[in-house]
């Protein structure tokens, strides 16, 4: 189920998936200490769509149900500008976004908002994720910056990284066999009455989720020390980050009574498969990461460290079965117009019309207790120059049929930034603020 790319009148073999990617978006944002001219930032535009053709896009949908990504015909990048009255402007319009539908059929994909003041601009990216990865995202939105503040600076077109599939990654040939024999029995006898997505059908799904579904996004900043301190804590408790972080996110529900005790509950953890790929892909753009699914069941009242090793240990394990880290990439083998399938069901909440084996392996429940964690992990920023120096990159939390609640780490030059989103929850301030305050006692204090 590849998706293609084709720039400058080449069609060439880009990323996979098919539809799946208008209800997931990722995005960043970089804050930049400087006033940004409006002038400076188009022209760094235009040629950050020759250094990322994906993001300067749009969706081509063969008959078969084939996807393909094409910058042909696809108009210059539409800026939004808008006033910065505080740091924490950017929650808003990321909620804004949510709401509006990505223009799959014309382009571009992407979308750019600068929030600006006279001493600060934060500078919003949102694309769909089947464009690429977090980490990805993490090298636009630097070069971006680095593109503001030389002018003179020249842009060639990178070579297109291959698609991320089933092949393209080492695995052993018993590995998934089951499944990829299903997909591939599926496949022929599956897609005679399957949608045939378009943007008219894309608005609709995407319409009628948002209509029957409320989310909530707010971010939390720890300072650098004490992002020394909780890594110290976890290197002396010998987890990862990771089993902090769900601890600390499914204790701070519990005390405030947002979820109830004493039943199982999901973590679905993104993977990056770099290291696994017969050419590591360095700074290419695409989706070079899987996901593994845990279940946890939690009876008592476990302490915030009993939670975090039982967390860490149970993803640290199934994350060293390649057989289960790989199943997402022979999941993507399905025909696009399989997939354009699935995303209606769960966007319609008809989840349950689904074939039993695509729901075994899928994990998107929509009645199920799901928590996304992730951790992009740390990155060290150089200078970019003196006259709009990026002062950071603040990450984003995906959102779609089948998340309840996601939690999304980035470490910039030592100090870790959390983006959260609650889904089917109506949260008012208070609430918001206690959970950032519970989040910030069991990472730094329990």
């Amino acid at each position: 189920m590849n998706l293609n790319t084709s720039s400058f009148d080449q069609k060439i073999e880009y990323a996979r998936m098919s539809l799946w990617a208008p209800f997931y978006a990722v995005g960043m944002v970089a804050r930049i200490r400087s006033d940004v001219p409006l002038e400076l930032l188009r022209e760094a535009l235009n040629k950050l769509r020759i250094l990322y053709p994906p993001l300067a896009s749009r969706v081509y949908m063969h008959p078969n149900g084939d996807a393909f990504l094409t910058t042909e015909g696809v108009v210059d990048f539409d800026l939004k500008v808008r006033s910065k009255k505080s740091d924490h402007d950017w929650e808003k319009v990321v909620l804004e976004q949510d709401q509006i539908p990505f223009p799959i059929e014309s382009g571009p994909l992407t979308r750019f908002i600068l929030l600006r003041n006279t001493h600060s601009s934060d500078l919003i990216v949102i694309a769909p994720h089947v464009i690429c990865d977090g980490y990805a995202m993490t090298h636009v939105m630097y070069d971006l910056v680095s593109l503001i503040n030389d002018t003179q600076k020249i842009v060639t077109q990178p070579n297109h990284f291959p698609a991320v599939t089933w092949n393209t990654v080492q695995h052993s040939v018993f590995n998934n066999l089951l499944l990829r024999g299903f997909v591939k029995i599926f496949n022929k006898t599956q897609t005679k009455q399957m949608l045939r997505m378009n943007q008219k059908a894309y608005e609709e799904l995407y319409h009628s989720f948002w209509t029957r579904h409320h989310s909530n996004f707010f971010s939390l900043s720890l300072s650098p020390s004490e992002t020394k301190a909780l890594i110290n804590r976890c290197k002396e408790q010998k987890i990862a980050i990771t089993g902090a972080l769900f601890a600390a996110s499914f204790l701070a529900q519990t005390d405030l009574n947002l979820i109830s005790e004493g039943s199982d509950y999901t973590i679905s953890i993104p993977v990056n498969i770099r290291k696994w790929m017969h050419h590591p892909p360095e700074k290419s753009m695409g989706v070079f990461a899987s996901s593994v699914e845990i279940k946890l069941p939690i009876k008592t009242e476990p302490t915030f460290w009993e939670l975090a090793r039982l967390a860490h240990a149970k993803i640290h394990k199934r994350i060293r079965n390649h057989s289960r880290v790989l199943q997402t990439l022979v999941l993507d083998d399905l025909n696009p117009l399989i997939a354009d399938s699935i995303i209606a069901a769960l966007a319609t909440d008809q989840y349950n019309k689904l074939p039993l084996l695509l729901k075994k392996n899928l994990k998107l429940d929509p009645d199920s207790r799901v928590l996304i964690i992730s951790n992009i992990g740390q990155i060290h920023l150089p200078s970019v120059g003196t006259t709009y120096p990026l002062d950071t990159i603040l990450p984003l939390t995906p959102t779609g049929p089948g998340y309840r609640h996601s939690v999304c780490a980035l470490t910039v030059n030592d100090q870790m930034h959390l983006a959260l989103r609650f889904q089917q929850l109506n949260l008012d301030q208070s609430t918001i603020t206690q959970i950032k305050e519970r989040l910030r006692y069991y990472l730094l204090y329990d």
